[in-house]
C-alpha cells in the first residue's frame, strides 16, 4: 500500500505521524508524509518520502501571530490563515492519492484530505489525537475561554450549544470550503465539524481510561491509546542527563514547540524555582524568550525527548498539549497545566480529574501562583497516583494498533474493489 500521512501543526501534531511512518515501513508499505516543510529532514531520516503541505514561511507567519494562543481569536485567525491553502493542498494530496493502492491517514484539520476522499473515493482514516474536539452532550469536553456547557444544562440546550459551534465552523471555514467544493463538482456541506471526520474510520490516539467513549461519539471512532514517539531516534543528550542527575530532580517548564511569546512565562518560572529552592529546565526553540542570565540551578535547552527526560524530573509545567500530556502520564510525572486555547483546557481538566496534576488559569501564571501550585503538586499522594496511571499508560502502544487498523481499512478496500 501507499500510505499518505498528512497533518498540520507543531511537534505534538506531527510526532504521531513520524512514529506511524517507520511502523508502516516495517510492514512493507510505501509511506509519504505530507506535512509542514520544517519536518522534511526528520521524515526523510526515518525513511519516508516527503511533500510540503505548508511552507516554512507560512508556518513562521502562523506562529508569530499571538492570536494563535488566544481562546477567542485563535479560530478566526487559523481560518483566515488556512482557508486559502485548501486548493493547493487538495491538488497535492489528489496527485499522491491517484497512485494505485493509496490510502490517506489525516489530521482532521487537513480539510483537503476529506475532499480527496470524496472526489477520488480514496480510503481514508482520520487520526484524532485528543478527545477535546469531539462534541458530546453526554460528557461535554472543557472548552477554551471558559465556555463550558454547565452541568445543569438540559439536553435540548446542550444540543443547541453544539449547533452554535457548528454554525461558527460553517461561518469560518464552511463558506470558503463550499466555494471550492463547487469547483470540484461536489455538493455543499453543512455542520463542518461533523463533516471533517472520515465516515470510514476515525482512530482515536488516546486510551479509554483518559476519555471514556460516549454514546454520541461517532460510531466509526476506535480508541487505540497514546502514540509513543518523541520525534527522534536519538537518546537524551548526556548534557541534559547529567544536569538532571546532578542534584534534586528539576522541574520542566514549556509552553509547547510553537510558542514564540513566552518571555514572561520563563521569567516567572525562574523566579518560582528560586522561591521554592527548586532546580529548573526551560524548554523552548526560541532562545530570545529566555532571561539573559540564568542561575546555575536553571538550564535552557531547545528540545528534549520527553519520554526519556520526564522520568528524571519531579514535575512539568506546560500548556496542556496532548503530546506533552501523554508523555508525562507515561513517565509518571506530576503536571501543572496552564491552558491557553484549542484542546488544552480539556486536557488540563482530564489531568486534574485523574489526580495526576492541577490547572491554573493563564492569567494566574505569575511566579507566586506557580510556586504555590508546584508545592501542592509534589505531594506524596499525587506522586503515588502518577505511578498508578503511568502503569496504565505504559501497557499500550497506540501506534501498533493504529497500524493494524490502517492496514485493515486498506485491505478491505482492495478486496471490495
Amino acid at each position: 500500500m501507499h500510505v499518505i500521512l498528512t497533518t498540520m501543526g507543531t511537534d505534538g501534531d506531527v510526532f504521531p505521524y513520524l512514529g506511524l511512518g517507520p511502523a508502516l515501513l516495517k510492514r512493507g508499505h510505501r509511506i509519504t508524509l505530507a506535512a509542514p516543510e520544517p519536518y522534511q529532514d526528520r521524515a526523510e531520516d526515518l525513511g519516508m518520502e516527503f511533500e510540503s503541505l505548508v511552507s516554512s514561511a507560512d508556518v513562521q507567519r502562523m506562529l508569530s501571530n499571538a492570536d494563535l494562543w488566544d481562546p477567542f481569536r485563535s479560530g478566526p485567525m487559523m481560518a483566515k490563515w488556512g482557508n486559502p491553502m485548501i486548493p493547493h493542498q487538495y491538488e497535492l494530496l489528489a496527485r499522491l492519492a491517484s497512485e494505485p493502492e493509496s490510502i490517506i491517514v489525516a489530521n482532521p484539520g487537513v480539510v483537503a484530505a476529506r475532499l480527496v476522499q470524496e472526489r477520488l473515493h480514496c480510503p481514508m482514516a482520520s487520526l484524532l489525537l485528543q478527545p477535546g474536539v469531539l462534541p458530546s452532550c453526554t460528557a461535554p469536553p472543557s472548552m477554551p475561554g471558559g465556555l463550558d456547557i454547565p452541568e445543569w444544562f438540559p439536553y435540548p440546550l446542550r444540543r443547541l450549544y453544539w449547533r452554535a459551534v457548528d454554525f461558527a465552523g460553517d461561518l469560518l471555514v464552511g463558506r470558503s470550503l463550499n466555494k471550492f467544493r463547487k469547483r470540484l463538482g461536489l455538493h455543499p456541506i453543512r455542520r463542518f465539524f461533523r463533516w471533517w471526520l472520515s465516515p470510514e474510520l476515525v482512530i482515536g490516539m488516546f486510551p479509554d481510561w483518559y476519555a471514556s467513549p460516549q454514546p454520541d461519539w461517532p460510531p466509526q471512532l476506535h480508541l487505540v491509546g497514546f502514540g509513543k514517539f518523541d520525534g527522534v531516534r536519538n537518546p537524551l543528550s548526556d548534557d541534559i542527563r547529567q544536569f538532571c542527575e546532578a542534584g534534586t530532580p528539576p522541574i520542566v517548564f514549556t509552553l509547547g514547540t510553537g510558542m514564540m511569546h513566552a518571555s514572561e512565562f520563563f521569567r516567572d518560572a525562574v523566579a518560582a524555582c528560586g522561591s521554592i529552592s527548586a532546580r529548573g529546565l526551560l524548554l523552548t526553540k526560541y532562545p530570545g524568550v529566555i532571561p539573559n542570565e540564568l542561575p546555575p540551578t536553571i538550564r535552557h535547552y531547545p528540545f528534549a525527548p520527553f519520554r526519556e527526560l520526564l522520568p528524571l524530573c519531579q514535575a512539568i509545567v506546560h500548556h496542556g498539549g496532548i503530546g506533552t500530556t501523554a508523555a508525562a502520564l507515561e513517565a509518571g510525572c506530576p503536571q501543572l497545566v496552564i491552558p491557553l486555547a484549542w484542546d488544552q483546557p480539556d486536557n488540563g481538566a482530564r489531568i486534574k480529574k485523574l489526580g495526576v496534576g492541577t490547572v491554573i488559569n493563564s492569567r494566574h501564571r505569575m511566579s507566586r501562583h506557580l510556586s504555590r501550585a508546584l508545592i501542592e503538586l509534589t505531594t506524596l499522594e499525587t506522586q503515588a497516583r502518577c505511578q498508578t496511571v503511568s502503569s496504565l499508560a505504559r501497557n499500550q502502544n497506540g501506534l501498533e494498533l493504529a497500524v493494524e487498523m490502517i492496514e485493515e481499512l486498506g485491505n478491505g478496500y482492495r478486496s471490495y474493489h
